[in-house]
């Protein structure tokens, strides 16, 4: 069975619970730990127990890691039941004390409103990172990825030096205590952003997708999530997945705890293969239940097994082969794929002559005759044409023939 130790923070497997309606006090800690992650993140104090949320085109579509958004739906918004730190502290006492004990239990430090809110907001996180750390928190989590975070107080706040600042001035306070630091890759330079945490001292970054949008059904008034609230879905994976290789590949060897568009398996072995050492799950926490984030982490194991990963040490940065190629070795590996799809003729067989493959072609390298389609001399093997065909009368196997030159050409 693969090993999904995660050997930087001692963590029993790379998965955490990220801040959101599913770690907001001690019960729903309690209960997301049913689900054994490796960490789970305590929501913030002050931050609200929130609302509920909404999948397009539907939560079965985001849970088999198919095209879907999620974002936060019109359902009641509650504030926050607890009314001092000491509260809070005393929830993260009884976290600490309840949940699964081979778990860790981060703490959210701070919200970006309180800079707009508090002239002492400074002072405030200082005490709570001081406090919660008293409780029983294993780690801090400075959270700055809140949707609009990066354009908060209309533009006006320097993003990068809010980073360094709030990050060094923690470090500070709690010198002892592991300080991760969530980051936007919204509307922001998202290694700029990792540079200034590890600059600061920070222990772990996490680049989450998150974004500030506005999607309304043609019929507008009967449309679910609200205007600017936080936008994801799996369209983010390859975005956050490029922030995780970029950074890797420019001297980034700080832990990497990724997040965002994170609804099945192969999402989240993704991050982890791009070059991070954790993954965050959270609207499929709070939005999907425990039981899916229990089968994701259940269903990476297996995978692990079945295709030759012993442990996290062998998976992580796996596909950074891909995105470090050079430019030489990708071009013999692109036109592979281009002389296969230049000498592969159409299976007339299969031809409905709907036309379509001379419609996008763009080089007269396809012609209709006679209601079937065929191949011409000018083809240059641009592939258009077999991403169109609907009943597979142009097929190459193009990931046979891409993963074959790995072991040709290199």
């Amino acid at each position: 069975m693969a090993d999904l130790h995660v050997e930087c923070f001692d963590m029993i497997n790379p998965f955490v619970i990220a801040s959101s309606p599913a770690t907001r006090g001690a019960d729903n800690v309690v209960k997301s730990s049913k689900c054994h992650p490796g960490a789970i993140t305590m929501r913030n104090f002050g931050h609200g127990m929130g609302g509920g949320g909404f999948f397009y085109p539907s939560a079965e579509a985001a849970l088999k890691g198919q095209p879907a958004f999620h974002s936060h739906a019109v359902g009641r918004q509650c504030p926050d039941t607890l009314s001092s730190l000491d509260e809070y502290c005393e929830e993260v006492r009884r976290a600490r004390r309840d949940m699964y004990p081979e778990t860790k239990l981060w703490a959210s430090v701070g919200h970006y409103h309180d800079i707009e809110k508090y002239p002492d907001w400074k002072d405030r996180w200082k005490r709570e990172a001081r406090e919660v750390v008293s409780a029983g928190a294993d780690a801090i989590e400075l959270h700055f990825n809140t949707p609009g975070v990066a354009t908060a107080s209309d533009r006006q706040f320097n993003y990068y030096q809010l980073i360094r600042i709030c990050t060094e001035m923690i470090k500070k306070e709690v010198p002892n205590t592991p300080v991760m630091v969530k980051l936007a890759i919204e509307d922001c330079d998202c290694l700029t952003s990792i540079r200034e945490a590890v600059a600061a001292g920070a222990d772990a970054v996490g680049p989450t997708a998150r974004w500030k949008a506005f999607y309304f059904d043609l019929d507008w008034k009967t449309t679910q999530p609200r205007p600017g609230a936080g936008y994801g879905g799996t369209q983010a994976n390859p975005l956050v997945c490029f922030e995780i290789a970029d950074a890797r590949t420019r001297g980034i060897d700080i832990p990497i705890y990724a997040g965002g568009g994170v609804f099945s398996y192969d999402q989240a072995l993704r991050y982890i293969m791009a070059g991070a050492e954790m993954v965050q799950l959270g609207a499929i926490a709070c939005s999907g239940g425990i039981m899916q984030c229990e089968r994701i982490i259940r269903q990476c194991s297996e995978w692990m097994d079945k295709n030759g990963y012993p442990d996290m040490k062998s998976l992580k940065g796996a596909a950074l082969q891909l995105f470090n190629m050079s430019g030489d070795f990708a071009k013999k590996r692109q036109n592979r794929l281009g002389d296969a799809y230049r000498t592969t003729d159409v299976i007339q067989d299969k031809c409905i002559g709907c036309g379509r493959c001379e419609d996008v072609c763009w080089y007269k390298g396809i012609a209709l005759e006679g209601k079937k389609a065929h191949k011409t001399d000018a083809c240059i093997g641009c592939g258009y044409c077999f991403q169109v065909c609907p009943t597979k009368a142009l097929n190459v196997e193009a990931g046979r023939i891409l993963k074959e030159a790995f072991e040709d050409l290199s």
